[in-house]
């Protein structure tokens, strides 16, 4: 969930409960070679192997330093008899950004950020199923799906490469509204459709600006996630009016509550970020996403 600007709307459901459990990521990795795409398409985000999506030539920094490569040199420094060295209590914030690259560029021995998203993806699904099966022999309730979007249904990775893994407001909220936006996270999509198949509706809530926002993003957020192949959900929220001013977790609870109110039992919530997450209502297992790129509480 990115929040760029932290602002978002909605439309909305009842019931929730039985026995709640969290999903958290696990660790995979893997490590394969890019796929040119054209430039005038959104990029994509590989299917058949683990890796990022390929960003176009004027996103993509010229050449830049590994992890590796920096920590070899911190160590010829630190082991440099004439050096009078100083206390450094943190790490280098320069070579955890190179790390943070490496690792969504699965590079190194750190990981690949595209192979653990999708393994957390691989375990929501088999979750999903068990869920639903034993939800589909009990009340017969209608069932709801809530899914995030950013960094959940939507890969901001590009935009966030481009601005060297800082946040850069006006560019992110320009960028997002754009057609090359809509970059679907592969596993967000298959357990997007596997939801539909077994009858679940599917609630995207968002803190992105929507209505009464001075950059309502409810219209593009729509086009760009029909364009990535999420097509057909039931419900998106986006914050709107008062809503900028609440907190994420009171705000994501309260579209929650609107989505029992409708009589729907919430058997699955994915997310980023733990504020997607906490709060009542629940859903029966909540799903949390890696994102090594930011926190928003």
């Amino acid at each position: 969930m990115r929040c760029m600007g932290e602002n978002r709307q909605r439309r909305w459901g009842r019931g929730i409960r039985a026995g709640v459990c969290w999903l958290i990521v696990g660790v995979a990795a893997a490590q394969a070679p890019v796929v040119q795409v054209p430039a005038a398409q959104a990029p994509v985000v590989p299917a058949d192997h683990y890796g990022p999506p390929v960003c176009g030539v004027e996103k993509a920094p010229a050449r830049r330093m590994t992890a590796e490569a920096a920590k070899a040199e911190q160590l010829l420094g630190a082991r440099n008899s004439q050096a009078l060295l100083a206390d450094e209590p943190l790490e280098n914030f320069g070579i955890e950004r190179f790390r943070l690259a490496d690792y969504a560029d699965c590079v190194g021995d750190g990981g690949c950020y595209w192979a653990d998203l999708d393994a957390q993806y691989k375990r929501a699904e088999k979750a999903l199923a068990m869920r639903v099966a034993a939800e589909r022999a009990g009340s017969g309730e209608k069932l709801a799906v809530v899914m995030d979007i950013d960094e959940t249904a939507l890969s901001g990775y590009c935009e966030m490469q481009r601005e060297d893994f800082g946040y850069v407001g006006p560019m992110f909220n320009s960028w997002v509204v754009s057609p090359e936006a809509a970059i679907a996270i592969p596993g967000a999509l298959r357990l997007f459709k596997e939801a539909k198949a077994a009858g679940a509706a599917v609630f995207f809530i968002t803190g992105r600006p929507g209505l009464g926002a001075p950059m309502d993003q409810t219209a593009a957020t729509e086009k760009n996630l029909e364009a990535a192949g999420f097509v057909g959900w039931r419900g998106l929220s986006l914050r709107k009016d008062e809503e900028n001013r609440m907190a994420t977790i009171a705000y994501k609870s309260e579209e929650r509550r609107r989505i029992v109110a409708q009589g729907y039992r919430i058997v699955m919530s994915v997310g980023d970020q733990w504020s997607d997450l906490l709060g009542d209502p629940q859903a029966g297992v909540s799903v949390k996403l890696p994102n090594p790129f930011y926190f928003l509480p």
